[in-house]
């Protein structure tokens, strides 16, 4: 027994500590867990391809007062060490055609779900994209959740965003929730990405740096 959980471990260390999102091809390959398409049932998700300017957005991963700009999202999904899959919810999924389907219509948000299946362990990132590509559009954002209370709310962080703006790093995105096996991670999800140690922070919205 001894022998058999050294070697189980070393073979662990030995496997790559990256994997990128899986194609077509790779998914055939290599199907999701059991536990896997049973959380997708239960959440009633759907396999999705999220567009350049989703994967390619900054993200934060604090609602209210963020401190760092991760990603881009892609950076994210790349850095995970097992398979990783894209989903959406159902609801969404038709929300997102309906709206992109009326001619003219104003930038809209909209949460994907970035599937990452490890033995014993399946993690849902749910990403919120976000509209607009200015700190203005980003306070506007939270300005209809928030009313009146945004301008103080976020004081704090604002400055911070117009300096990564002008350094080419504005968040458009929000990595909102992390889940393991259906129960949500309750501990602040900046502190999450720190411990892990996968991805480092692109910009420090109070250093400025």
């Amino acid at each position: 027994m001894f022998r058999a959980t050294v070697l189980a471990l070393a073979l662990c260390l030995l496997c790559p500590a990256t994997a990128p999102a899986a194609g077509p091809a790779d998914a055939a390959a290599n199907p999701p867990s059991p536990q896997a398409l049973e959380l997708r049932r239960s959440g009633d998700l759907v396999p999705y391809a999220p567009s350049g300017a989703v994967l390619g957005a900054y993200f934060t991963a604090d609602e209210t007062a963020p401190r760092n700009v991760w990603g881009p999202v892609a950076a994210y999904a790349k850095s995970r060490a097992c398979r990783t899959a894209w989903l959406i919810e159902k609801g969404e999924l038709a929300r997102v055609e309906r709206l992109a389907a009326v001619k003219d219509a104003p930038p809209f948000e909209f949460s994907v779900t970035l599937e990452e299946d490890c033995p014993g362990a399946v993690t849902h990132a749910v990403f919120v994209s976000g509209p607009g590509g200015t700190a203005e559009a980003w306070f506007k954002w939270r300005r209809q959740f928030h009313g009146s209370k945004a301008a103080p709310y976020y004081a704090d962080a604002e400055a911070g965003l117009k300096r990564a703006e002008a350094a080419g790093k504005l968040p458009t995105a929000e990595l909102r929730f992390l889940s393991v096996n259906g129960e949500l991670v309750v501990d602040g999800l900046e502190q999450a990405l720190e411990r892990e140690g996968r991805l480092a922070p692109v910009f420090n919205l109070q250093s400025g740096k």
